[in-house]
């Protein structure tokens, strides 16, 4: 019999009013507010949990350029948990549709302190110039290692995603939300 899988969450509601801040900057920001949107509560996590963080919203760019996807367990100031090499994007989209998925399983439970361990990746997906084959953008990110990083699962924390985009264009999470689905 196959495993039964029982979904918790998303444990916040999405953005549901409006799409969040559009953003323009070409350095490392969020996509979103972590605590507000993707937590991880204490004492939540167990060995073998695994959480599911997807998010939508759409770009524009000016011009070509490069875009890093970084997660953090915990705010952009928390730890980093495997950064995408710097992908280049086409030139001139305008309103085009991303989507991310990122999945964290938590290997070991410690603790207080950086005593549990996570492994992770995600995948970043938008389209490039329209009705243009093959110009699609896909970044993986998350561990770069089969080694695993540590984390405090005994006190609150998030999941958080910064995009750096280096060239001028905006930026919009529309949604994006935290599953649990074991």
């Amino acid at each position: 019999m196959a495993r039964q899988y029982l979904f918790e969450g998303p444990y916040i509601d999405p953005p549901v009013s409006a799409p969040l801040s559009a953003n323009t900057s070409t350095s490392a920001v969020d996509m979103w507010t972590g605590a507000t949107y993707t937590p991880i509560f204490a004492n939540d996590p167990k060995a073998g949990k695994i959480y599911v963080v997807e998010a939508g919203g759409i770009i524009s760019t000016g011009a070509s350029g490069t875009l890093t996807i970084t997660p953090f367990y915990g705010t952009s100031s928390g730890v980093a948990l495997g950064a995408s090499a710097a992908q280049t994007v086409a030139v001139s989209l305008t309103n085009v549709p991303w989507y991310l998925r990122f999945v964290v399983v938590f290997r070991t439970i410690g603790a207080a302190g950086a005593n549990s361990t996570v492994t992770c990746s995600g995948v970043f997906n938008m389209s490039g110039t329209l009705a243009t084959a093959g110009s699609g953008t896909t970044i993986p990110f998350g561990s770069t290692s089969t080694t695993s990083t540590s984390v405090d699962a005994t006190v609150n924390k998030d999941i958080t995603i910064q995009k750096t985009l280096s060239v001028a264009g905006s930026f919009s999470t529309n949604w994006c939300y935290i599953s649990a689905i074991n």
